[in-house]
């Protein structure tokens, strides 16, 4: 085990060096021009490498890019396949590269479904209807799912309008997590998929209320006790006493826990005194004791501190 976490960590070391000294390598580019990307071509071509035309395709360096098509392709041709060049620049909004790539390397850019999906996911509204046009690849019900994951309710909306791939129930059940009430109605009224008891679960743990009363009001799914124990977790006490009024799932022991462990008073106020949940005892060091919290737990006596860092071989204060 420790082995492969070392190997990871190395990974990981490796890429931040190579992400690094191609950053640098562009920020010279960009202060010495292209005459500088040329010699240091000539004399180490090792360092002008994939991630160097990726980080320029982000960036939208056309005279990069432009340098990688006349000279580097020379000696890796796959180059722009190998990165996936246009669905960087799909992602990313460059369209300038983008209309590059499809002149100059109509079937070797690197393009599949992802740029259409990235468009979507990003927001690249423009890049996601010129490659609607432009290419043949298409997307997948990724696109609009993640586009109203993101709340572009336009992007939602042109895509049912002008493709046939759809969405999936991660489509409302990510918008709902995210808040996104126009886009959960939208494609509650337009499309059939639907979503499952993640969406008002999600709803409730981000703590979005009107999502939340939207979904209990308007669709069957539900939720599961993941939305009274997420909720309370997070301190969300209009959601909490929502869900406590209006819904029958419940809630678990984690509910109690963590609004204790996270300093949330008045949920766990709300737990004990309304719900009638008991105040679990809790063993809270003085070193990291939320005082309010300390407070209503020792009115309840189910509080023990201890002073010091640790509860080994410290004396407990005793409540009385």
């Amino acid at each position: 085990m420790a082995r492969l976490q070392l190997h990871s960590e190395l990974r990981h070391a490796a890429t931040y060096v190579l992400l690094r000294q191609s950053t640098l390598l562009l920020e010279a580019v960009g202060l010495f021009g292209q005459s500088f990307l040329s010699r240091i071509y000539r004399c180490r071509p090792c360092l002008v490498d994939s991630t160097v035309l990726a980080l320029a395709i982000e960036s939208g360096d056309r005279k990069v890019v432009v340098f990688f098509h006349d000279h580097v392709v020379k000696s890796t041709p796959d180059v722009f396949k190998i990165v996936g060049a246009m669905n960087i620049a799909a992602g990313h909004g460059q369209l300038d590269i983008l209309r590059y790539l499809h002149e100059q390397r109509p079937d070797e850019s690197g393009c599949t479904t992802s740029a259409m999906d990235a468009a979507a996911a990003n927001d690249h509204f423009t890049v996601l209807k010129w490659l609607h046009v432009h290419r043949a690849e298409g997307c997948t019900f990724h696109a609009m799912d993640r586009a109203a994951q993101q709340g572009s309710l336009a992007i939602v909306q042109w895509l049912h309008e002008n493709r046939t791939e759809g969405c999936s129930t991660a489509a409302i059940d990510g918008a709902a997590r995210a808040g996104h009430v126009d886009v959960v109605q939208w494609l509650t009224r337009h499309r059939t998929e639907g979503c499952t008891s993640a969406a008002l679960d999600g709803a409730a743990q981000s703590g979005h209320l009107a999502m939340v009363q939207w979904l209990h009001n308007n669709r069957a799914e539900g939720c599961t006790t993941h939305a009274m124990d997420r909720a309370c977790e997070s301190g969300h006490l209009n959601v909490v006493t929502f869900l406590g009024d209006h819904r029958r799932e419940g809630w678990t022991p984690y509910a109690m826990a963590s609004a204790v462990r996270n300093g949330h008073v008045d949920v766990v106020r709300y737990l004990h005194e309304v719900k009638g949940v008991p105040c679990p005892l809790v063993e809270v060091h003085m070193a990291k004791c939320n005082r309010a919290m300390a407070e209503y737990l020792l009115q309840r006596r189910t509080l023990q501190i201890y002073r010091g860092n640790s509860s080994r071989n410290c004396t407990p204060v005793r409540v009385t």
